[in-house]
């Protein structure tokens, strides 16, 4: 599994029926019940988009894109309550939608929700150049004051409970209509559903969330997750069940793709194709890297005997080369179960991992590869696992916050995973690995310290 991090190029909230412009302001505050206020953004899709024009990463229907927003109050419980002496409360029980924008528009430059009057206080952070809620750019209104009033293009509807949660929201269509060229990319926005720009409170009911400029590691994204995760059977092939071949083409060091898909035969143990195995369809995964499914049964699986993949109608830059012809050895479906009386896991293991070293400082945009293996202490030798995994989060005072959750890693003749730091903010990070056997988890013993920092 590949993650990829795209941040926000601009941002804004504007205010109902007022010019002012807070847009560089570290968070954002929406709110209803004495006015009403709306959260305008533009994610920047181009690092993604060169992406996967140059082939390496995957669009298809595995594809899935979140906008991701940390709320600034989840570590302020006194706001359920109002704010003494501002009239505002955080609410709760309520729908956020988020909205298609249709039209060009700036940014601005403000800061200050507010003007004030007293000479004292410096004023240069207070501005009413758009946007606003009237005009899109100097010379340019709005179609409609706010963008919409009653009738918004909503690609998503959010509910909040308590109020404090963060936005995990799923905005894959519209993502994917940009990366497709079928849709501009104008931007989207964030605010109270319809219903609630006509309910009036003595108390304004407010929620809050980071934006591009906060000075912390809450800064808002868009995840997009692409389900590509290698699972070659090659080295545990296991017969009666769908297994996966893969075929990997590099040049030098690098993957490098194929000008189209390649088809497969399979062969048995005296190279002859077998007849419901041949000519079967390939999938593009990443970069260079090409997989075939399929089950093998009625043939002699006894674990000892080679069986054969050839990959045909191989071209590349135009050049039609040799098939390529690979081995296997399936095992007896038998080979996934142990019958008898009661089992334990004898074997004890060692972790080791390379790629990234204990504290080291790796600059960002760096891309390195980390290969976790698993030694048995018992019977000395590596092992391959089918299921390992790794973790990645900051730390916040005594709170780990998750960057990526549990992630499988790859299986070929390793366990290994890339770790991409292109879209990773310069800070300390932690990362943690485990394996999981039939009868256990083996986490290796301490988490492994590294830095991202910065060239600028």
């Amino acid at each position: 599994m590949s993650y990829f991090r795209s941040y926000f190029e601009k941002n804004n909230t504007i205010i109902k029926n007022s010019d002012v412009n807070t847009s560089k302001f570290p968070a954002t505050e929406l709110y209803y019940g004495n006015g009403f206020s709306k959260f305008i953004f533009k994610v920047d899709l181009t690092n993604l988009k060169t992406k996967i024009d140059n082939g390496d990463f995957v669009l298809n229907s595995n594809t899935k894109h979140y906008l991701n927003m940390t709320n600034t109050i989840f570590g302020d419980e006194t706001m359920r309550n109002e704010i003494k002496g501002t009239g505002k409360q955080r609410t709760s029980s309520f729908d956020l939608i988020v909205f298609k924008i249709n039209e060009y528009w700036d940014e601005g430059t403000g800061y200050d929700y507010e003007y004030t009057s007293d000479i004292s206080i410096d004023n240069h952070t207070y501005d009413i150049k758009p946007s606003n809620w009237y005009n899109k750019t100097t010379l340019s209104g709005w179609t409609i004051p706010g963008i919409y009033d009653t009738n918004p293009t909503i690609i998503t509807t959010i509910h909040f409970d308590n109020g404090n949660e963060n936005i995990n929201a799923d905005i894959t269509s519209y993502i994917n209509g940009i990366l497709t060229g079928g849709t501009t990319n104008y931007g989207i926005g964030l605010a109270f559903s319809v219903p609630y720009q006509s309910i009036i409170n003595s108390l304004e009911q407010s929620v809050a969330f980071f934006t591009k400029y906060t000075q912390t590691f809450f800064e808002p994204y868009v995840e997009t997750i692409f389900n590509d995760k290698i699972d070659d059977d090659r080295e545990l092939f296991i017969e009666r069940t769908d297994q996966n071949l893969y075929l990997y083409v590099t040049k030098g060091t690098n993957f490098y793709d194929l000008d189209y898909l390649p088809t497969v035969d399979i062969l048995d143990s005296s190279k002859t194709p077998i007849s419901t195995l041949t000519g079967l369809t390939t999938t593009k995964v990443r970069k260079g890297i090409y997989k075939v499914t399929l089950g093998l049964s009625g043939q002699i699986c006894d674990g000892r005997r080679f069986f054969y993949d050839k990959w045909k109608s191989i071209s590349i830059d135009g050049i039609l080369i040799n098939d390529v012809t690979q081995k296997f050895i399936p095992n007896p479906y038998s080979a996934n179960f142990t019958v008898g009386g009661n089992q334990t896991e004898l074997q004890r293991y060692s972790i080791q991992f390379f790629g990234v070293k204990q504290s080291d400082k790796i600059k960002q945009g760096d891309i390195r590869k980390v290969v976790v293996s698993f030694r048995s202490i018992d019977i000395p030798k590596t092992q391959l696992f089918k299921e390992v995994y790794y973790r990645l989060f900051v730390k916040e005072g005594h709170t780990d916050v998750i960057v990526f959750d549990w992630t499988q890693l790859d299986v070929t003749n390793e366990n290994s995973f890339y770790l991409d730091t292109n879209y990773l903010i310069p800070r300390e990070y932690f990362m943690e690995i485990k394996g999981h056997t039939h009868t256990e988890e083996i986490y290796y013993k301490e988490q492994i310290k590294f830095e991202i920092v910065s060239e600028k």
